[in-house]
């Protein structure tokens, strides 16, 4: 049974009027008048009589106002609490997000927000599979992504630009290209499936095909071949902190959208608010993602 319905009875029987309940309940009249009609089918007996223009219980009904009358003080005590907990600045708080700003950003970010916001403890779920924010599964999503559902709200963090990278041993032994020529001599790591349909890639393919030593289907798995010194990789930079070397080679591969996403029935939920407004600032003053 739909509690609203047992709210609806019980506006209906104090004020006896469907539109001055209606109007309590910032509801429709006609939806007052198909919830008391909900209740009824349910029940199966009349609940009210009109009489004279007024609505009366009848024995029915009088019989169920007060258990009514006890579900709606519970139901306001129990969406008083919840309005309280929306408000406070603490509880648990789940961050869905992919690997490489998980294991590269988040620590030093969630550090800095638990040392202001001790009260909230992060679940942070790591991952490059879209988590179904409706069935909340999650409150806040950070998502790479150019056209963010339609169903979820936010904003856009950050643009996080692709470059081109190597490790330390590689470039004391092979040296550093100064352009795109010199990468007829240099070993590379090129795309597989999918990402190779990307601009960079493509290219890499049409230029340099024979100077690719091996390829990848996955962005961190190239970043990780990279760090070995098995040669120069293509990559956001997002995936390549840590041990990596950037060069000053330019690259026709659009830059990524960065988005920080929530589902609007949290809109008003304040720890959600408030983390959703610190990822913005710490990814928006991200100093690895300036200069593109």
């Amino acid at each position: 049974m739909d509690w609203n319905y047992l709210r609806t009875f019980h506006a209906v029987a104090e004020t006896s009027s469907l539109g001055k309940a209606a109007e309590k309940l910032a509801i429709s009249h006609a939806t007052a008048f198909r919830h008391i009609r909900s209740l009824e089918e349910q029940l199966g007996s009349r609940l009210f009589e009109k009489v004279k223009g007024r609505y009366r219980p009848t024995e029915a009904g009088a019989e169920i106002l007060d258990l009514a009358q006890s579900v709606v003080v519970a139901m306001e005590d129990i969406d008083r609490r919840i309005s309280g907990a929306d408000l406070a600045l603490k509880g648990r708080i789940r961050l869905t997000a992919p690997a490489s700003f998980a294991a590269h950003f988040l620590p030093g970010y969630l550090r800095d927000f638990r040392a202001r916001f001790p009260d909230i403890t992060v679940e942070l779920l790591t991952s490059n599979e879209e988590i179904n924010m409706s069935s909340r599964a999650a409150e806040i999503a950070l998502r790479v992504t150019s056209s963010p559902p339609e169903h979820l709200i936010g904003r856009k963090v950050a643009d996080i630009p692709w470059a081109y990278f190597a490790s330390q041993t590689y470039l004391e032994r092979k040296g550093a290209p100064s352009n795109s020529t010199d990468l007829t001599t240099h070993d590379l790591i090129g795309a597989s499936g999918l990402l190779s349909q990307r601009p960079g890639f493509q290219q890499m393919d049409r230029t340099h095909r024979d100077r690719i030593a091996v390829r990848s289907d996955d962005l961190m798995t190239m970043a990780a071949l990279a760090r070995k010194g098995l040669g120069i990789c293509l990559v956001p930079v997002d995936v390549a902190q840590g041990c990596l070397q950037k060069l000053a080679l330019t690259n026709d591969v659009p830059a990524n959208e960065l988005w920080v996403l929530t589902h609007p029935d949290l809109r008003s939920v304040e720890r959600v608010a408030c983390m959703t407004r610190f990822l913005a600032t710490a990814f928006g003053a991200e100093a690895a993602f300036s200069g593109t």
